[in-house]
């Protein structure tokens, strides 16, 4: 057998350099020369092995392909990202990695656009709608492209980022965006509409207490009068509930107990041909909330769950607690993180598209036809569970039902047993002297005059630098202000303010169009303060006045 030849032996032979060779004399320096060479090209696979993995443990697809778009190479995450093997990626065109832009055409228009975008200026980025060529829904994605050399051959290097969830994101904040300035809109409407209600509601309340008109066709049209204008202070309530601007009186609540005393309402609401089934959550949590806006909430879902349905079907009442962590919370319009009770109202109906589902929320959109639908109803019920500092979830599609899921922050009692609640009656009658400010000139005149017939002396004022005047000039005892919060040149807190420094036993009844939230911009007054949401009847008037006079 020939003996196995170490390595040095082998490198002899293939050199040549034998025992006797003459050339030994130059072994040396070939020697070394091979060994450097066998250090760079140890170097060189160590480096090639570092940039592969740094090329593959890049977050981004990365993608390089030739200038017809045919992919000549791709890091694991392009594998994820597209669903397909290194090897599978390989050779495809990039043209069906994406879909067509509908205003841009196919990638055969897009792609010499980008290419020429890209030599111009010496990059270029641009968003797409990229697929998975094995199937699956279409996701939005950021490529950035440059110019790239690959073995030898014009090349473009291609970085694919998944902006799915930005999108998403973006998608919730323009809807909040939307929603809220629709509410600053309704929020001005409402105050104005306000001021002119309480002057028809006021006065019509004066007259139907006139003897003259005790009977006969006067009064009728007189209670017609009221009960339109009535009618219209609910409408200017849902828009001031969207715009999360209600006069509420919250406390605990439990949701199954509410849910369970307006069954027998809904059920009459819904009529015969429609189920209604009560799932209660046992174990539920309290609350925070105005019993009534429930009500308010549950009315409106359900009337459209029923009109949603056609012929016979079903609607479903649910209840449960959930805890709303930080992913779910970045998905999901309003949501913030923490425990929830859940309140569900589900329909067997027609449901909705996505076009639809982008509008349901706001005001006067609807799908009703003419005359059945103001279109406040979802904006209410939206503009309710944001006021108390909850989220809407919406859950449908054509031909299957919708899902309403209204999630409500949970309420905890304190530990030391410190809450309260309760309040007292006030009696509708007086004597004292009661300063009036109100820019309205029909309000103050019809405000003096309920006053005045209540028994009170009423100083008025149309504007506040004119009742700070008289303040300066005069020492006459002053025992309430009634002013409006909101007028031109000073408001009713900062007029208050000064007003108090003259006369500082004086109480405080503010009055405003818009709810206190957004009349006093931090939703608390003072104690023994008392506020008046417009439009108010005469009796509500007297019963605040002397509520402020007797706290």
């Amino acid at each position: 057998m020939t003996p196995r030849l170490g390595r040095e032996a082998m490198r002899e032979r293939i050199i040549g350099l034998g025992e006797e060779s003459g050339r030994k004399s130059f072994y040396p320096e070939l020697q070394e020369r091979l060994h450097q060479l066998e250090e760079v090209r140890e170097r060189l696979r160590v480096s090639q092995e570092n940039l592969l993995s740094v090329f593959n443990s890049l977050h981004d697809a990365v993608l390089i392909h030739d200038r017809r778009g045919t992919v000549l190479e791709a890091n694991q995450s392009a594998t994820v990202m597209f669903g397909l093997s290194r090897e599978a990626l390989c050779g495809l065109g990039v043209g069906s990695l994406s879909l067509p832009d509908p205003d841009q055409g196919g990638t055969e228009v897009q792609l010499p656009a980008m290419l020429a975008r890209m030599d111009r200026e010496g990059f270029a980025v641009f968003e797409m709608r990229a697929v998975q060529p094995g199937g699956g829904p279409p996701f939005d994605v950021e490529v950035s492209v440059k110019p790239a050399t690959w073995y030898g051959q014009d090349a473009v290097a291609a970085v694919v980022r998944d902006i799915t969830g930005r999108k998403q994101a973006e998608s919730i904040l323009r809807q909040a965006q939307k929603l809220d300035s629709l509410g600053q809109l309704a929020g001005g409407v409402a105050h104005d509409t306000n001021n002119m209600l309480s002057v028809i509601i006021g006065y019509s309340d004066l007259l139907l207490e006139d003897p003259a008109f005790a009977e006969g066709p006067a009064r009728q049209h007189l209670a017609q009068i009221r009960k339109a204008a009535t009618h219209s202070s609910d409408l200017t309530r849902q828009l001031l509930a969207f715009a999360r601007k209600q006069t509420i009186q919250p406390r605990p609540v439990d949701m199954n107990a509410l849910v369970d005393e307006t069954q027998a309402m809904l059920r009459r609401l819904i009529g015969e041909n429609h189920s209604l089934v009560w799932k209660p959550t046992t174990s539920l949590g309290s609350v925070w909330i105005d019993p009534s806006q429930v009500s308010q909430v549950l009315v409106n879902l359900v009337v459209n769950a029923r009109d949603a349905i056609t012929g016979t079907g079903s609607i479903l009442l649910e209840t449960g607690n959930q805890e709303v962590d930080e992913a779910y919370a970045q998905t999901h319009l309003d949501a913030r993180p923490g425990d929830y009770v859940v309140l569900s109202v589900t329909d067997s109906g027609r449901g909705m598209d996505p076009e639809i589902v982008a509008h349901i929320f706001e005001p006067f959109f609807t799908t009703k036809e003419v005359g059945k639908g103001t279109g406040l109803g979802l904006a209410m019920v939206y503009g309710i569970v944001r006021q108390n500092g909850g989220f809407v979830s919406v859950y449908t599609a054509p031909g299957r039902g919708s899902t309403f899921r209204l999630h409500f922050p949970r309420f905890e009692y304190p530990a030391d047993g410190s809450f309260r609640e309760g309040g007292e009656a006030p009696v509708p009658c007086g004597w004292e002297t009661v300063m009036l400010v109100e820019d309205e000139e029909a309000l103050l005149e019809l405000g003096t005059k309920v006053l005045e017939d209540a028994g009170y002396r009423v100083l008025a004022f149309l504007r506040p630098a004119l009742a700070l005047a008289f303040l300066a000039r005069e020492d006459q005892e002053i025992h309430a202000l009634v002013t409006d919060m909101v007028m031109p040149g000073m408001g009713g807190l900062d007029f208050s303010r000064l007003m108090l420094k003259h006369r500082p036993l004086a109480k405080v009844l503010f009055m405003s169009g818009y709810p206190l939230e957004a009349a006093s911009g931090r939703g608390e007054l003072p104690a023994g303060v008392q506020f008046l949401q417009k439009p108010f009847s005469r009796r509500d008037l007297l019963e605040k006045l002397r509520a402020a006079l007797d706290g």
